[in-house]
């Protein structure tokens, strides 16, 4: 079972990332109840987990704060 927390008003999950030649870390995930099939990660996320890049763009997020995604 998956648990969170509600942090300013958004419902959120940890994530821990555990890989066999680095440490593991952990990312905070907004719950997105309107999921549409792409998976957004910190471009250093990507980094860490080897995975194939395919580009990154800003995200505006519902704070109206501004980041930037890394699509894969």
């Amino acid at each position: 079972m998956i648990s969170g927390i509600v942090k300013d008003a958004h419902p959120t999950v940890n994530v821990e990332f555990r890989l066999p030649t680095l440490p593991g870390f952990t990312i905070e995930f907004v719950i997105d109840t309107g999921f549409t099939d792409y998976l957004c990660l910190p471009p250093e996320a990507v980094v860490l987990l080897n995975l194939p890049f395919r580009y990154e763009l800003p995200a505006n997020l519902a704070d109206n704060s501004w980041v930037d995604i890394a699509s894969i």
